[in-house]
């Protein structure tokens, strides 16, 4: 069975063998095995509805030579409809169809197959790839907006769409943990982080940089960040739950001497064909599926951060953004970013 026929069979199952219609994008791009790109890329642009063992995908008739050319969705197993961009779709030909169950895809779609794996790891490598090239080209003198663009641009390049894109310089690194980029010069050190997606997946990471030798008080930040990702890497086993790996996360702040910065931002989660599937809150019941993605996202006051893209299975974690070719340090036994000097 094709991993598209999976995916349609585990989604019928999910809603107890009724007609279904799916809207959401998470899960279009996960039916459609990470076709289905959107023009505008927080929305879906299509509309899928499975109904016994048919399958449809409707979508705006404007956009029918590039569907028919480029998404070939009938590779699939699926049957295209296009509609007057004017009129709108309409599910009612299809019958009694409903998506009161279309929330009960998230445990299908939250593990991932094979092919999504393949998937994700060419993602991850290209993503570290333009990170690497991205910082090759920093200067202090550049605006935070100047950097932004470098990275996204070199993101781009890889068929990888920002779909999130930081930037802190010297002056507001020690103070926001979401940095919109402005028009502020970098200036001795910054922070770059991205979240990108390709194929419907989400591939997320942060770098530091630092122009000529880093702050001491910087490093000390950074490696902090760094042990507490890691802490957060090795537990990270399928079955256990955000809940439990967010107590793992605390546990290592205190260790670290911040017992209390795990309050100032979002820690981080499962991933996927979301930024963040699963957050990492207390008492959060989510296990990690059987193979799965994690984001970890632990960060210090001061300018202190640690972020990569992990795949995790029974055999262990796999780092898909890493960037040997960047400094790196070992934390628990995980190699983690350290500060690059440029």
């Amino acid at each position: 069975m094709s991993e598209a026929e999976e995916k349609r069979r585990a989604a019928l199952e999910a809603a107890g063998g009724r007609p279904l219609v799916v809207t959401a994008p998470e899960n279009v791009r996960w039916l459609l095995c990470g076709r289905g790109r959107p023009v505008d890329v927080g929305s879906a642009d299509y509309i899928v509805v499975l109904r016994d063992a048919d399958a449809f995908v409707l979508y705006a008739d404007i956009e029918r030579s590039r569907v028919e050319s480029e998404e070939r969705f009938e590779e699939l197993g699926f049957e295209t409809v296009p509609y007057p961009w004017h009129e709108g779709p309409s599910v009612a030909r299809f019958g009694d169809t409903s998506s009161d169950h279309e929330i009960d895809l998230a445990p299908h779609r939250r593990s991932l197959g094979e092919e999504e794996i393949d998937r994700y790891r060419a993602a991850g490598a290209d993503a570290a790839a333009a990170f690497a090239e991205a910082i090759g080209g920093l200067r202090p003198d550049l605006t935070e907006l100047e950097a932004a663009a470098q990275l996204a641009g070199a993101a781009r390049e890889r068929d990888l769409v920002a779909r999130v894109n930081l930037v802190a310089g010297e002056e507001r690194q020690p103070i926001h943990r979401h940095p919109l980029p402005t028009s502020a010069p970098l200036g001795r050190h910054a922070l770059l982080a991205f979240t990108v997606e390709r194929s419907g997946l989400h591939v997320s990471m942060t770098r530091i940089v630092s122009f000529g030798p880093p702050p001491e008080r910087l490093a000390e930040l950074v490696r902090a960040s760094a042990e507490v990702d890691a802490a957060a890497i090795n537990a990270s086993r399928p079955g256990r739950t955000h809940g439990e790996l967010f107590d793992v996360i605390v546990e290592a702040y205190e260790r670290q001497g911040f017992p209390e910065e795990w309050r100032r931002h979002h820690q981080g989660g499962l991933t996927g064909y979301k930024g963040r599937e699963v957050f990492a809150v207390p008492g959060e019941p989510t296990p990690l599926p059987e193979r799965g993605a994690v984001a970890w996202n632990p960060s210090l006051t001061g300018g202190g951060k640690s972020e990569d893209t992990v795949l995790i299975t029974d055999s262990g974690h796999e780092v898909l953004t890493r960037t040997p070719e960047l400094p790196e340090l070992e934390a628990a036994g995980v190699r983690r970013a350290a500060i690059a000097q440029v």
